[in-house]
């Protein structure tokens, strides 16, 4: 299966890099790539394109700190559009990441194409595990949320994160969640012994 090759993943990465940089941690250029890596993975088993999964992934998340009347995934799919077309892609390619990057979310839409399922599970798969774990917290120090309670790193993983598998698309992607949601679900039983 053909793959990014190393320059045109570095042009990309140059490209936003900056916006990447405005990003809280938990939604950082090393997020982008650590998607990508698993989205590389799910697409092999998968037989899915590789080069729209990768580029999907490095640009899902560019527009987090886009316009209000927009939602982060919508942003991000203008964006990578932009940033595509500037790097020579084909408007094939450019149609496929663009959906992918407006699914990833489900804000918008649920995914449909095979690499907008791809996409969304391998973002999914960077909040669970040890990962998830230091993103979690890492973009609670950012925002000032507390540990335990209402509006809490707590009620995210029970009210979100917790829900993820139900959500996965690809067989490959619920194999990889189930170790990493175990290692999660054994954290927060042991930090709520530590608290008592």
């Amino acid at each position: 299966m053909e793959t990014l090759s190393l320059e045109k993943t570095q042009e990309i990465v140059q490209a936003v890099q900056g916006l990447y940089a405005r990003k809280d941690p938990a939604h950082d250029l090393e997020h982008a790539l650590r998607v990508r890596s698993w989205g590389q993975k799910i697409a092999v088993e998968e037989n899915a394109n590789i080069i729209v999964i990768e580029l999907a992934a490095l640009l899902h998340d560019i527009g987090r700190s886009g316009t209000v009347e927009k939602t982060h995934a919508e942003s991000s799919a203008g964006l990578a559009e932009t940033i595509l077309q500037k790097n020579g892609y084909s408007q094939e390619i450019i149609l496929q990441v663009k959906e992918a990057v407006i699914a990833h979310s489900r804000e918008t839409c649920e995914p449909q194409s095979l690499e907008a399922k791809i996409l969304y599970d391998a973002d999914k798969l960077d909040y669970v595990g040890a990962v998830g774990i230091a993103r979690l917290f890492s973009l609670a120090g950012s925002l000032g949320i507390p540990l335990f309670g209402e509006n809490s790193c707590e009620s995210f993983y029970h009210e979100r994160i917790k829900k993820y598998e139900q959500y996965l698309n690809t067989d490959s992607a619920k194999r990889y969640f189930r170790p990493l949601f175990s290692y999660m679900e054994d954290f927060w039983i042991q930090i709520k012994k530590q608290m008592t």
